[in-house]
């Protein structure tokens, strides 16, 4: 089944100031964690096809 998607009708998300040095940081962190729990989850099922060939 498909689901729905509701459009919002949005120009800026937030506030209309930029990022603190603060929110800039922890936003980076974010991102490279998310980065490098991707990579491991995609290195480690290579492994699992190597190992299998």
């Amino acid at each position: 089944m498909k689901t729905k998607k509701v459009e919002l009708d949005v120009d800026l998300i937030g506030g209309q100031t930029s990022l603190t040095k603060e929110e800039e940081k922890t936003i980076s962190e974010y991102i490279k964690k998310s980065k490098s729990k991707k990579s491991k989850k995609s290195s480690h099922k290579t492994k699992t096809v190597k190992q299998l060939i």
